[in-house]
């Protein structure tokens, strides 16, 4: 004989079957989960980054090294803002880094870096996750997050690094904004690259 769906009670005692879908998550929510997200692609970016690093001819390392201490800073600072928005926490380090490896386990390592084409997908890749975090910035900068969530004093360096940049506790919206001004010269210098050893390919 069939059995029937179970059901659960919904709000005013009316039953609802298991498999109706639940509200979508919104405000701390959904911002807590959008920001575990961009932590893992974070992970990612910084490994990658790595690699990128390893790839490219030596006169561009110099370059895009400093990206690592930004990408931190990053972050550390994402981890942060999670932290003080949901009661979960933070995913793990250990969690992260293995994700991170097994995503990773089938990119090519040692020489094969320098293989022109892979060279350009790896500089591609690193791009495309710092656009999406320059958007994530944006967004969190435009919400509630600027203004309900005190950052702490964090530091976001610039090209000049002077000591104008520090941004106070109650000044959330300017360390998004900073971030995400970071992430914009970021772009503009992996397109750069990306464009360089695009032509060295296909030229």
């Amino acid at each position: 004989m069939a059995r029937s769906p179970r059901s659960m009670s919904a709000p005013g005692g009316v039953p609802r079957s298991r498999s109706e879908p639940r509200p979508p998550a919104r405000g701390r929510a959904a911002a807590a989960t959008y920001l575990r997200a961009h932590l893992y692609g974070a992970a990612l970016g910084r490994t990658l980054l790595d690699r990128c690093i390893s790839a490219v001819d030596p006169a561009d390392r110099d370059r895009i090294r400093p990206l690592r201490a930004q990408f931190d800073m990053e972050i550390a600072t994402a981890r942060h803002l999670l932290a003080r928005i949901s009661p979960l926490g933070t995913p793990g380090r250990r969690l992260v880094r293995v994700t991170t490896a097994v995503t990773f386990a089938a990119l090519p390592a040692g020489p094969l870096l320098r293989e022109p084409l892979t060279r350009l997908g790896l500089l591609e890749s690193l791009r495309t996750l710092v656009v999406a975090k320059r958007s994530m910035w944006e967004l969190l900068a435009g919400s509630w997050v600027a203004d309900g969530v005190h950052s702490g004093a964090v530091r976001v360096p610039d090209d000049d690094d002077n000591d104008d940049d520090t941004v106070h506790p109650d000044d959330t919206r300017g360390l998004l904004l900073g971030l995400a001004d970071q992430a914009r010269r970021q772009e503009d210098l992996l397109e750069e690259l990306r464009r360089h050893y695009g032509l060295e390919v296909f030229g």
